[in-house]
């Protein structure tokens, strides 16, 4: 029983170990390139691909958000600067930058698509703008630079040429309007011509700038083509080999209140000074407070006037008139329902014996349209109110 099971364990290890030789003679593990779709950190920031390439050789990438961060940049290291950039680049903050530069900085900075560009107009760089008239450069200004090796026409993919001083040939890719040199020369320039250049390199007190035409060769998807990344990697190494890398791109846009006290701080000003002025002058000044005097008590008198001058100014004395008439009528039906049989003259005969009243009184004020004058609408309803009284 156990050399049956010996014989089975050795069978058993045999199998494999065959098995394993010819799987490992047969196959090769072989590594391949797979393209999947970008993910959200990549679509976010379109140089997370050099972020990483640098961080792997040892110059790990620091972000720049906020514009007021280019006003006090350290001594030294990289600053590589994109474009759309105009809102947040004054041309005060290009002076600056500029300055770091001459300070022993090195600049890659890309120019503008289109608008103002502060820091290219201060190295009197344009945009390259093909014209039919435009002249070939004579030999005397080709010797005030030095060219890097660069032999392809204007409509070519790219452009090859080698770094001064350095023997490895790289090839860029051409995207976008080339740049224009304008009256410093720089210490060499990669294009089709000096009028079309698609890098231009200065040097600038103790530091250095290279300006491209764009920064689309080191982003995402164009950092692997070409020598895109070889080239980037040789300017770090040969004009700042040390330092930190500032990468100034998407930055956030100022506030309004930001805007207006770093660019139009004299407007700012001015407005507020006249605000203030305006104000002084519209707003009511106050004195000492006034003592208030006691309201004026007014007789019951004075009240029955006031009422009577209203209704004489309303045409209200006819309505009275006839209110109270018809009120001394129904005391007259009531205590001497005969006076209504008589006519007008002999009832004021028969009404004045009863009251002691004046016929031609009684006569005024029972008619209806005698009252004309205050003094005759006062008459009458004195005579009515002694007629209510005495029937």
């Amino acid at each position: 029983m156990k050399r049956t099971v010996i014989w089975s364990v050795v069978a058993i290890i045999a199998a494999v170990t065959l098995s394993t030789v010819w799987f490992l003679d047969n196959f090769e593990e072989v590594e391949t390139t797979r393209w999947e779709r970008e993910q959200k950190e990549a679509r976010r920031n379109p140089f997370l691909a050099l972020e990483r390439l640098l961080q792997e050789l040892g110059r790990p990438v620091v972000h720049v958000r906020s514009p007021a961060a280019l006003d006090a940049i350290p001594g030294g290291g990289v600053v590589i600067l994109d474009a759309n950039r105009r809102r947040n680049v004054s041309q005060a903050r290009a002076e600056r930058v500029l300055d770091w530069v001459a300070n022993g900085g090195y600049l890659v900075v890309a120019a503008e698509q289109a608008g103002d560009d502060p820091v290219l107009a201060r190295l009197g760089i344009t945009r390259y703008r093909p014209s039919a008239l435009q002249c070939r450069p004579n030999e005397a200004d080709k010797d005030k630079t030095t060219q890097a090796t660069a032999a392809a026409p204007e409509n070519a993919e790219f452009v090859e040429f080698a770094i001064p001083g350095r023997a490895t040939v790289f090839r860029l890719r051409q995207t976008g309007a080339g740049l224009t040199r304008g009256a410093i020369d720089p210490a060499w320039h990669v294009g089709p011509s000096e009028e079309n250049s698609r890098l231009l390199h200065y040097g600038w007190g103790k530091g250095q700038i290279t300006v491209v035409a764009g920064l689309t060769p080191f982003r995402n998807y164009d950092l692997g083509n070409h020598d895109h990344a070889e080239l980037l990697w040789a300017l770090l190494d040969r004009y700042q080999p040390r330092g930190e890398i500032r990468l100034a791109s998407r930055m956030e846009v100022p506030t309004l209140w930001q805007w207006l006290v770093e660019s139009a701080w004299t407007a700012t000003a001015s407005t507020a000074v006249l605000i203030a002025l305006w104000l002084w002058y519209v707003v009511p000044r106050f004195g000492g407070t006034l003592p208030e005097h006691a309201a004026e008590r007014r007789g019951l008198i004075e009240h029955l006037s006031a009422i009577g001058r209203s209704v004489w100014r309303e045409g209200g004395i006819e309505y009275w008139l006839a209110t109270v008439r018809q009120s001394v009528r129904k005391r007259i039906t009531l205590r001497h329902p005969y006076l209504n049989r008589l006519l007008v003259a002999p009832q004021c005969e028969a009404l004045a014996s009863l009251t002691s009243q004046p016929a031609k009184a009684i006569r005024a004020a029972m008619t209806a349209g005698q009252a004309g004058t205050p003094d005759e609408f006062t008459q009458a309803m004195q005579t009515l109110q002694r007629l209510d009284q005495r029937l």
